[in-house]
């Protein structure tokens, strides 16, 4: 049986891959002797050849698990000779799951790279295929109170949107805050006045600096930002995230400000931002017009659409925004 297991949300990913590591070993025999973890950086052909059509020992099936694979060896020879196993492969006594991050781009340069673009069109076409990826904001919100539940606690909604808000859609850090606050809080209730004292606002301030660049046509300086993100480790997927949920935020907020009523901050409360967010955002809406921010928002989700449908580099879509905007 063919796996593949894929997405920028590698906490939700790697939960899967666990799930079904620990599904293995409790309805297999001798699952230790029987799984392996072969690692991208590390995998030659000889050793996906052994592990693949090694037979089960005293078992039905054996597992084999390949991390990061196409990630780390972009280019490389290793990529047409696993293409090229992969017939081979019986999937009958072999369960072969292949777990990566976030897919590179792909882009039709040499013999080499066409293979990598093959293997993951036959990797798409597997058993069992789920791509993870990063959850909107009315999601980490779920997730949220689910996992809170999960550790036999619970959370005020209050302050789920608080969490939320302070750390976004970075379900590692996310996690490890729960963890924090359900220790602290030790069987009782969760609330705004907890989270707000334990955890750190984790708001990126390049982000707001790089939308702010965009809106005073600072396009240089704009440009940098965006390649210093990008350089940073900062996935192209990650970046176009944070970029729409800023300019989703510029775009509500104005609309507001458009509006007659109460104070500022009165009328943002609808939208369930930290008070830091609306802040900056309601100083960042006044360099922009409404018909530019819709613009600006439709080119994101058709920079989404691109990346998602086509061959598009995902750096040069994002070069190409500043540069229009």
């Amino acid at each position: 049986m063919l796996i593949f297991l894929h997405g920028p949300d590698t906490f939700r990913s790697r939960r899967a891959l666990n799930d079904l590591k620990e599904r293995f070993s409790q309805t297999h025999e001798n699952a230790g002797l029987n799984t392996t973890v072969l690692y991208g950086e590390a995998v030659d052909a000889v050793a996906f050849e052994r592990a693949v059509s090694t037979p089960p020992f005293l078992a039905k099936k054996r597992l084999v698990i390949v991390e990061r694979l196409l990630e780390k060896n972009r280019g490389k020879k290793i990529i047409t000779d696993v293409l090229g196993l992969l017939p081979r492969v019986d999937q009958q006594t072999t369960v072969l799951i292949f777990w990566e991050g976030e897919l590179p781009s792909q882009r039709r340069s040499s013999k080499a790279t066409q293979a990598g673009d093959e293997l993951l069109e036959k990797l798409r076409r597997a058993v069992k295929v789920q791509a993870f990826n990063l959850l909107e904001p009315t999601a980490v919100r779920q997730w949220t109170t689910a996992e809170v539940a999960r550790r036999n606690g619970t959370i005020e909604p209050a302050a789920v949107t608080v969490l939320a808000d302070r750390v976004g859609n970075d379900l590692w850090q996310l996690n490890s805050e729960l963890d924090k606050l359900v220790a602290y809080r030790a069987g009782g209730t969760i609330t705004a006045a907890d989270v707000e004292m334990l955890v750190q606002t984790a708001f990126d301030d390049d982000v707001f600096k790089l939308t702010d660049a965009i809106g005073r046509r600072q396009k240089a300086l704009a440009l940098r930002l965006l390649t210093d993100q990008l350089q940073s480790g900062t996935s192209p997927t990650q970046l176009l995230a944070s970029i729409t949920w800023q300019f989703r935020n510029l775009l509500l907020v104005k609309l507001l400000l458009n509006e007659p009523g109460p104070s500022q901050s009165r009328r943002a409360q609808p939208l369930g931002l930290h008070p830091f967010v609306v802040k900056k955002t309601t100083a960042q809406a006044s360099r922009y017009q409404l018909d530019d921010l819709k613009k600006i928002y439709s080119r994101l989700s058709n920079i989404e659409h691109k990346i998602k449908t086509s061959r598009a580099a995902p750096e040069v879509l994002l070069n190409l925004l500043v540069v229009a905007s």
